[in-house]
């Protein structure tokens, strides 16, 4: 099932392009290029924050510290992976089904699959030729390299993304939100579905980055971790991306 896409040959000679598509799974992908970032939060932003929240949520402070992080060059999917990549790769590989990928408020086509767990992905991006993003990737992806709080900056918008805010109650669609782009266009940073990332959090658990339509303005930052009960099966505000490391 393993995808060994030859991403070198595929990009060809000279500077990397800003945006591809991932042979096999269809994907548009964008380029993340190589620098420092800053990753993270400060004491006084971690101060701000529960300022903002009217809440001190303890789990804000794995935030800590604020530091900056040199990434090498990558590309990240566009948009969460959807419902219709993901009937894709159960049709070619006969991998497991996960519940409600046809169920009419949560499976239509493009929006982003849910009750997958951390294998479940893992095993969607080798097929495809691709991996989790680790968690400087994906924060890199979503924060750029400006210290921001939301995908678009650092003033709050309820509009910009799938949040509680927005009242939606439910997934939506890629590509809805196109005033909550991250610096680099990736959509849906911010709310809709936590994303699953490569590395450790609380009691080595894997993270999740970027809340979901669930959450508040304080939950949906790019700074912001958790983990879910389940990481073998997901829920239905989990899903993921993939990154392609350019060698």
């Amino acid at each position: 099932m393993e995808n060994r896409w030859d991403i070198a040959g595929y990009l060809g000679g000279g500077p990397p392009p800003e945006t591809i598509v991932s042979p096999t799974d269809g994907a548009e992908m964008v380029l993340v290029p190589e620098g420092p970032f800053l990753m993270g939060l400060t004491v006084n932003e971690l101060r701000r924050i529960f300022a903002l929240d009217e809440h001190q949520t303890p789990i804000f402070a794995t935030e800590l510290p604020a530091r900056v992080v040199d990434v090498k060059a990558f590309y990240i999917d566009r948009y969460p992976v959807t419902n219709y990549q993901y009937q894709n790769f159960v049709k070619e590989t006969g991998y497991r089904r996960p519940v409600l990928l046809n169920d009419e408020d949560w499976g239509q086509p493009m929006q982003p699959v849910i009750f997958v767990g951390w294998d479940d992905a893992r095993a969607f991006a080798r097929w495809a030729g691709k991996s989790l993003p680790e968690e400087t990737q994906w924060e890199k992806a979503a924060r750029g390299t400006d210290g921001r709080w939301w995908a678009w900056g650092d003033a709050f918008y309820p509009d910009r993304c799938n949040c509680r805010e927005y009242g939606l109650d439910r997934t939506s669609e890629i590509g809805r939100f196109d005033a909550g782009m991250s610096p680099y266009g990736c959509y849906d940073m911010c709310g809709n579905v936590w994303e699953m990332c490569e590395g450790s959090w609380l009691e080595q658990l894997p993270p999740m980055r970027g809340g979901c339509f669930l959450g508040s303005a304080t939950f949906v930052r790019v700074t912001c971790r958790w983990t879910p009960e389940d990481t073998s099966n997901g829920a239905h505000w989990l899903g993921f991306r993939c990154v392609k490391n350019i060698p």
